[in-house]
């Protein structure tokens, strides 16, 4: 299995200690921790936490062939986390995810290779130079799945990229907090009564997106599968939060690398849901696996 991921490759700096992160780069580590090989596209800078970011990726199973060294500053943000476990972001503009480029001799490569699925985000897209890449690469790489996970952080997103998102995709990730941002850009006409299944059948039928995930923080996920016209709901997690951050992106790995393996949507959600629900026990993104986690989650 061959899974691609485009996007920022960051430092979360917490205040006791810092971890490597961003939305891209937790997604691809846990996919090559769930035995894909995770290949993705991005840049970071002739700087420490640049050279560190290579070698968290080698020590992860992030393959670097699509990833780009410049001189511009590796990008990071501060992270602060609230009683609930609940992290907010600082992001810092002008950094290397922002002005993400893909070589010709790697478009080349590229224009060669045959992927399972294809993940993108929202965050990438406040650079010009970065959305002009992301559009061009989605115009001609080959891939069965392009998932999208939507993150409205602080100010950085737009109608443009949002709807990017969603016309994009196979298969668009969004949070409970993250859902009246379509109504809000316009996107969606008001809804009215369940809002939460009539915003995913919207999405669906508009923009032909094959599942729409909608997470629910403490309470699990749901998926509406458009071909079915029916909603799978998750089991409640039961893990203490000691901090959410990753747990979005580890639950799109899991959930995507199951599907492209051919597992039912009950199942891949069920695994999904196992591996998000221990990630939130942990601090960082990109947690060590306990014994026996691994055969829970594929």
């Amino acid at each position: 299995m061959k899974i691609l991921t485009f996007g920022e490759i960051l430092w979360d700096v917490f205040p006791q200690k810092k971890e490597i992160g961003g939305a891209a780069f937790n997604f691809a580590a846990h996919v090559a921790k769930l035995g894909a090989d995770s290949y993705m596209i991005s840049k970071v800078g002739y700087d420490d936490m640049g050279r560190e970011s290579l070698e968290c990726a080698d020590k992860l199973g992030v393959k670097r062939d699509f990833i780009i060294v410049e001189n511009v500053p590796t990008g990071y943000c501060k992270v602060t986390i609230d009683d609930a476990g609940i992290p907010t972001y600082d992001l810092v503009k002008g950094v290397s995810y922002d002005n993400l480029t893909v070589t010709k001799e790697m478009k080349k490569r590229l224009l060669g290779e045959e992927f399972d699925a294809f993940y993108f985000g929202t965050l990438p897209q406040r650079g010009e130079i970065t959305k002009k890449t992301l559009e061009d690469v989605l115009s001609y790489v080959k891939t069965k799945e392009i998932i999208c996970d939507v993150n409205i952080r602080q100010k950085w997103y737009s109608k443009e990229t949002v709807e990017n998102c969603a016309k994009y995709s196979t298969i668009l990730k969004i949070s409970e907090e993250e859902c009246r941002v379509f109504e809000e850009l316009g996107l969606v006409d008001r809804i009215e009564g369940n809002y939460r299944e009539e915003l995913c059948r919207r999405l669906a039928d508009k923009y032909d997106i094959r599942y729409v995930i909608l997470t629910l923080g403490k309470y699990g996920a749901m998926v509406y599968v458009r071909s079915e016209d029916k909603f799978y709901v998750s089991r409640v997690p039961q893990g203490k939060p000691v901090s959410t951050v990753g747990a979005g992106d580890s639950f799109s790995a899991c959930f995507v690398y199951n599907l492209v393996n051919g597992a039912a949507v009950e199942d891949c959600l069920e695994r999904a849901v196992t591996l998000s629900d221990y990630v939130v026990t942990k601090i960082g993104a990109v947690p060590d696996y306990e014994p026996g986690l691994l055969e829970k989650c594929r």
